[in-house]
């Protein structure tokens, strides 16, 4: 029969249940021999490949009801894993032979108090077990259990010895070995061979099909199995974590999307009471309508939200399970059960090694944009338009200011220009030798650098050390913020140009004469360098996700690489026109991975999308823009430009 992938829920458990913080915690090993279905100890026990297990009778009666049959999917109970019934039915699952042997370890240390003397018809109560009779026995037998010469050297163990655990290893040195289902033989070895890698019994070995296979002991392929499960611990503890990350991460989504909505509810029923006098039905109609939007907004967020939620909650529950049985398999390291298990542990942890995005469904959350001017004619113009966190606006300018200082002696000559942690601005001023600090709305902090510098035209705000990362003149110097010298920086790069930091916190430099991007850590260590193909690598920016932007002046062009250096697109070529630049310089990203290029030479700036296409022109000459440096993009979303001849300028062009 095909397998039908229809992902059916088997019987018994379609929700995750809800748990408290206590009850989230990992069972404890006797927990693990409750069925999930019938909530009994486990009677047959059987492995899905997602290793929950179940009572083989309670999973036939829930495929069973469930209608599911042989090659189809179905969903696990507990993690919905999708599985298939195998060819024999559900009798082809694994036997969880771990289970069978955890749960006659743990009848074997526990005491029935009503449990009487297996060695005697006295029917006085038992004292002691015999560890390798497996007997209860009462205090006469004990005795006499020590006197006869056949068991005077058996181990007898109170209910105490059995529970303090100190005897663990001695009972399970006692258990019987699993035999070969061919020969009843032990199973002692293991056959290597890659047709084979199984285990085997000394028979095995003298028989046609394994004679001549290499064989190790059972124990030494147990050894192995362990490490190599041990190694995929680390990732699997990674995944719990990412995934718990993940399912914290959409509860804040779920409470932020609630607290979105009260916020433009509220503005949208403040602008109403604005205008209510004049247009009163009319903006009500108008407003019902931006409120049906919200809603259907935050219900479509929500959905995804929760669909996520809902999914991760079973993934982590998933691999919580993987967690918690293989810590136990590994933590009971038997050989036989660590053997006849690797495989699918293996092959279940494999799965979780794959990184985890911890981040919430992106959502561009609704703003309400009203216009500059009310038109009474028009509602929509006069009420406003729900905009998008991150949708472009017409560019308006916030600020502007000029950063000549009273002790300048030259004209200023700015170069470029960095954010700190707190939104300063830190600006380069080449002819006048410094590093001048402006709040937001152009007051002067102070300036340092002058004792310091000889011709400064780079920069960058190292957000770890709070260091000043300077290019100046044809070498890179590492200040603290009162422009004292720290050291030299990259000191074999023969002339580097281009500055920024990435979001790991590593510093990128473009070095014009081997036209390459050399990548460092913080403290000047280098890490690696790819190739731009450039003539004249000027400046450079990264963004989120690790883009690479590099402006070249001498080829008009601008080139977005990935964050190995891979080249995945090329902007620009001389000219004037639609997609043509004249010297960019300056270039930047903000938080949607727009990319922002400062053209000089044209007094524009232009936006690209994050792969590197034209969208629009945010400014021009004709806004008053004048030969343009650089640019960046702050923590607000304000778009920050310096001009050449020393004029700073602030425009907010995103909602």
């Amino acid at each position: 029969m095909s397998a039908e992938v229809n992902h059916r829920e088997v019987n018994g458990s379609n929700e995750a249940p809800t748990k408290t913080e206590e009850e989230s915690s990992a069972p404890s090993e006797e927990e693990l021999l409750i069925c999930p279905i019938c909530q009994g100890e486990f009677n047959e026990p059987k492995m899905l490949p997602c290793l929950h297990t179940f009572c083989s009778d309670c999973l036939t009666n829930s495929l069973e009801q469930s209608n599911i049959d042989i090659g189809q999917a179905f969903l696990c109970p507990i993690c919905r894993h999708q599985c298939f019934v195998p060819l024999r039915g559900p009798a082809g699952f694994k036997d969880n032979i771990f289970y069978v042997t955890l749960q006659e370890f743990y009848d074997r240390k526990t005491l029935n108090p009503d449990q009487a003397c297996e060695a005697c018809d006295s029917g006085n109560p038992a004292k002691r077990q015999c560890l390798q009779c497996n007997d209860w026995l009462c205090s006469k037998c004990c005795a006499m259990h020590q006197r006869v010469r056949m068991t005077s050297g058996h181990t007898l163990l109170s209910p105490k010895d059995l529970r303090n655990g100190k005897m663990d290893e001695l009972i399970k040195q006692n258990f019987e070995p699993l035999l070969c289902s061919n020969h009843g033989e032990p199973l002692r070895l293991f056959c290597v061979s890659p047709t084979c890698m199984a285990p085997i019994c000394t028979v095995c070995k003298t028989t046609a099909g394994h004679d001549n296979h290499p064989a190790i002991e059972l124990s030494a392929q147990a050894v192995k199995e362990a490490k190599t499960i041990k190694a995929l611990m680390p990732g699997l503890n990674k995944s719990v974590t990412a995934m718990a990350t993940k399912i914290d991460n959409l509860k804040h989504e779920e409470k932020l999307t609630s607290h979105v909505r009260k916020k433009i509810h509220k503005v949208i029923n403040d602008r109403v009471e604005e205008i209510v006098q004049k247009f009163v039905q009319q903006i009500n109609d108008y407003a019902e309508g931006l409120h049906q939007d919200v809603e259907k907004l935050v219900k479509e967020h929500r959905k995804e939200v929760a669909k996520e939620l809902d999914t991760y909650s079973f993934k982590l529950k998933s691999i919580e399970g993987a967690k918690t049985f293989t810590e136990a398999l590994l933590d009971f390291n038997r050989a036989e059960e660590l053997v006849s298990m690797s495989k699918e542990v293996k092959q279940r942890l494999e799965e979780f090694q794959r990184p985890i995005d911890a981040s919430p469904p992106s959502w561009r959350q609704p703003r309400l944009h009203p216009p500059e001017e009310v038109d009474n004619g028009v509602i929509a113009s006069m009420f406003g338009q729900l905009t998008f966190e991150g949708e472009i606006v017409k560019t308006q300018i916030l600020h502007t200011f000029s950063a000549k200082l009273d002790d300048d002696e030259k004209n200023c000559a700015l170069c470029d220009i960095s954010v700190d942690d707190e939104d300063m601005l830190l600006v380069v001023d080449r002819d006048n030798r410094k590093i001048k600090f402006f709040d937001i709305c152009g007051n002067v902090i102070y300036h340092t650098g002058e004792e310091t510098l000889r011709a400064p035209n780079r920069l960058v705000h190292l957000s770890k050390t709070g260091r000043l990362l300077v290019k100046d003149d044809k070498c890179l110097k590492l200040l603290n913020r009162d422009g004292s010298f720290v050291t030299n920086f990259a000191e074999h790069l023969k002339q580097p140009v281009g500055l920024t930091c990435n979001r790991e916190g590593e510093v990128l430099v473009t070095d014009w004469m081997s036209g390459c991007v050399h990548v460092f850590d913080e403290l000047g260590g280098s890490l690696h360098n790819f190739p731009t193909a450039t003539e004249a690598a000027g400046y450079i920016t990264t963004a989120n996700d690790g883009t690479v932007i590099v402006s070249d002046w001498k080829q008009h062009s601008v080139k977005v690489f990935d964050s190995k250096g891979g080249i995945k697109r090329e902007y620009g070529e001389y000219g004037s026109g639609l997609g043509q630049l004249d010297h960019p310089y300056g270039v930047a990203t903000d938080r949607y991975g727009h990319i922002l290029i400062a053209d000089t030479w044209n007094n524009r700036i232009h936006m690209l999308s994050k792969d590197g296409k034209f969208e629009r022109f945010l400014l021009t000459k004709e806004d008053g823009l004048s030969y343009p440096q650089t640019l960046i993009v702050n923590r607000k979303g304000q778009l920050i430009i310096v001009e050449q001849q020393g004029t700073v300028k602030i425009y907010q062009y995103m909602a």
